[in-house]
This record gives structure tokens, sequence and C-alpha cells, in this order.
């Protein structure tokens, strides 16, 4: 077992006796899935009305939110992936819901940014920007490399299946 499994299966309690209760288990399961939605929503609609209701105070505090939901989300992805389950390769990405959670992150990150532009901008400041910007070219660079990435695991995937259909047929001609 690698260290970041056992750091979140000691952060996530997993070794607790509560999990040995199979319907226990289950129900706790979709209890945190429900929790974990819930708590990502919160983030994303909270994230969208602080620029606007608390203006430059509240830009900051939705990049900091928006921090915390890209690490607790690629946490949480991470460590499906470390235990065999790619979410990338095992669901479609082109859903609804996919879309407005995109949708309210970029209100969210755009609200923040059109916020602090109009305070720092006006006083000559264009430090937070120019960070804004590499931030920007780095989440476009890492989006290209998860699209290309998950084509490519598909293609493994599928590569596998057929030879493991192809070893399956073999067997039975012999």
């Amino acid at each position: 077992m690698s260290t970041f499994t056992a750091v979140m299966q000691y952060i996530g309690d997993l070794d607790d006796e509560f999990y040995d209760d199979e319907r226990q288990r289950d129900v706790w399961n979709e209890a945190s899935a429900i929790g974990f939605q819930l708590f990502v929503w919160t983030l994303l609609i909270a994230g969208s009305v602080l620029p606007w209701v608390a203006g430059v105070t509240g830009s900051w505090i939705t990049l900091g939110v928006l921090a915390v939901f890209f690490t607790v989300s690629s946490m949480v992805l991470m460590y499906a992936k470390a235990r065999g389950l790619d979410m990338y390769t095992s669901q479609s990405l082109a859903r609804p819901r996919i879309y407005l959670c995109t949708g309210v992150y970029l209100i969210a990150a755009f609200g923040a940014m059109i916020t602090l532009a109009s305070e720092y901008l006006s006083a000559g400041g264009t430090a937070v920007f120019v960070g804004m910007a590499i931030g920007a070219c780095v989440g476009v660079g890492c989006g290209v490399h998860g699209l290309v990435r998950k084509r490519r695991l598909g293609r493994e995937a599928e590569a596998a299946a057929e030879a493991t259909e192809l070893q399956e047929l073999t067997k039975e001609q012999i």
C-alpha cells in the first residue's frame, strides 16, 4: 500500500470496526458521497456570490475557496485512481452536471478576477494579474493534458479488452 493510500485511509478512518458490516458501509458510502457533493456545490455557490457581495475581500476568499475545491476534488480522484478506479475512463465527462459545475466554477473565478482587476489595476499593480495569467496558462495546459491522457487511457483499455477477448477466443478454439 502506498503512503498516499495509507494516509487517505487514516484520514477517512477506514479501519474502524463500523465498516465491517456491509449495510452500514454502503449507507455510509452513500451519505459520504452526498456530503461531498453538498460540500462541492456549497463551495462553488459561495465562491460565485462572494466577489459580488463582499468585494475585494470576498474575491480573495473566493480564490481560497476555489483552491480548496480543486485540492479536495483532486484528492478524491487520486485516491480512487490509487485503488484502481480511473474516473476519467469509467464515466462520460460530457454530462449536464459537469457543464453546470464548470460554469459555476468559471463564474466564481471570473467574478473574483474582475473584482480584483478593478481594484488593483486602477492602483497600477499588475503583479496579481501576471500571476492570474500564468495560472490560467497552467490550468489550460493541465486541462489539455487531462484530455489527452483520457483519450490515451481509453485506447489502452480498449486494446486490453480486445487482447483479452482474443485470448479467450484462442483458448476456446484449442
